[in-house]
């Protein structure tokens, strides 16, 4: 655990300042290599290319001629399983293309292989588990937003931003890896979705919205194992001597987050908790030394108020910009305690939103039922199964939502009824696990 706080916590970053006419903006980019680690960050110096055309640079990955493009891989032999597998994928892409309109494409590295053969995650004979796979964004990068305050953005996110001038992106923005051994079902498929399988473009279009943003930096970042007390994402640079340590910073996702019921924004703790900078200094000899340092600080009981808020129904939600109105603030999942990462913060109030237009992005879902069945259940929302709430908060974010949603295909209907119920977790960097009766979707630390 040690050893991967102090990756963490002791990364170099370059900076890139970029001097505009009437504006200076500070860029920070990091890549995830590592798709089983994704808090694993790895620095990027961006040089800046001015007024650069980015859907003529990216053509070559336009496979299925829209503005989600799908660059699949398939490393098993059977040629029928991959071509549903590339089908799913695809039709994902076709429904977020059918409710946001891309300013540039937004490119996804899609595999579909054996994980036990490849990665060596496999399920051992007294382990009922499998690893089913997930997705997370390639690359985040920190943008000084328009209230002053830096917070990470997606790339495919800050693909869409009216700059001027954008970084030389990397040529995927979201890596989603899938596991052929799960039982999955396939629109398509000749028999109805059985009580043990998993709606491959359900679990598909859940994770690629959170490749999208829609996940909160909120953690533990120096316990994942036992939640003490809630941060956004530590920043540090290495030196020679030790560590400088710069404060923590949330994702764009965190901005629009309050508290309920007060309505005070959560972004005003983080501030709180970056005070410990100009209180304690930035300078430490070793990542325990500061560990040590914020624990006892008076900054810590901060972090320790918000893990409570995390974990108290109906504590925190997510107020779009287009109101002020704190009765339209989306709830947010905080029923889990002990905290959960990966299912807490990052999806929609379960008791709230199952059974609506807005089942998507809740931590649970039911096995042996259909994307279909859940449009049905809530009431054939027109537009799509990317519910009103949802849309909202996407559009908050920053991607351009449109008006009247075409449905590129109507999924099937079973409307089987299961006992069972299949848990769906999420942050950035996270993977599904398949069990007996349940799925979850978690972080791997």
């Amino acid at each position: 655990m040690m050893n991967s706080l102090k990756f963490i916590i002791s990364l170099i970053f370059f900076v890139v300042i970029i001097i505009f006419p009437n504006k200076t903006i500070s860029i920070k980019c990091f890549n995830h290599p590592d798709f089983f680690e994704f808090y694993k960050r790895n620095p990027i110096n961006y040089e800046f290319i001015k007024k650069r055309s980015l859907k003529t640079k990216r053509t070559s990955f336009n496979n299925n001629n829209n503005n989600f493009q799908i660059e699949f891989t398939c490393g098993i032999d059977d040629k029928i399983l991959c071509d549903k597998a590339r089908k799913g994928f695809e039709s994902a892409g076709q429904i977020i293309t059918s409710t946001i309109s891309f300013r540039n494409p937004v490119i996804v590295n899609a595999s579909f292989y054996n994980f036990c053969k490849t990665d060596n995650q496999c399920s051992s004979s007294n382990d009922n588990n499998m690893v089913a796979g997930g997705a997370n964004p390639t690359k985040t990068i920190a943008l000084t937003d328009n209230d002053g305050i830096v917070r990470y953005y997606p790339q495919a996110l800050v693909k869409q931003l009216p700059f001027e001038r954008y970084p030389d992106f990397e040529p995927f923005d979201i890596s989603a890896k899938f596991n052929s051994e799960v039982n999955y079902w396939f629109e398509g498929d000749k028999l109805p979705i059985k009580s043990d399988q998993t709606d491959f473009i359900l679990i598909i279009l859940h994770e690629f919205i959170h490749g999208l943003g829609f996940v909160s930096s909120w953690n533990d970042f120096f316990n994942f194992a036992n939640p003490q007390g809630l941060t956004p994402v530590p920043s540090a640079d290495n030196l020679n001597s030790g560590m400088s340590f710069n404060g923590f910073i949330e994702n764009i996702f965190d901005k629009y987050l309050i508290f309920l019921p007060s309505g005070e924004y959560v972004s005003n703790v983080a501030a709180k908790i970056n005070t410990i900078v100009n209180e304690k200094g930035k300078f430490y000899q070793t990542p325990e030394n500061f560990i040590t340092t914020f624990k006892s600080s008076s900054q810590y009981q901060q972090s320790e108020m918000m893990l409570k808020a995390a974990t108290t129904s109906f504590s925190l939600g997510f107020l779009p910009n287009n109101t002020n109105n704190l009765s339209e603030a989306i709830i947010l999942e905080t029923t889990l305690n002990p905290f959960r990462t990966g299912s807490s913060l990052g999806h929609f109030d379960l008791k709230t939103y199952m059974n609506t237009s807005d089942f998507l992005m809740t931590y649970i879902q039911d096995p042996g039922m259909t994307l279909g069945d859940y449009m049905s259940i809530s009431g054939n929302y027109t537009g799509g199964p990317i519910g009103p709430k949802l849309r909202q908060i996407l559009g908050t974010m920053g991607y351009v939502i449109k008006d009247v949603y075409i449905s590129p295909y109507t999924p099937s209907v079973s409307l089987n009824k299961f006992s069972t119920a299949a848990t769906i977790s999420s942050n950035i960097g996270f993977m599904i696990f398949i069990f007996t009766t349940i799925i979850i979707f978690n972080i791997l630390i």
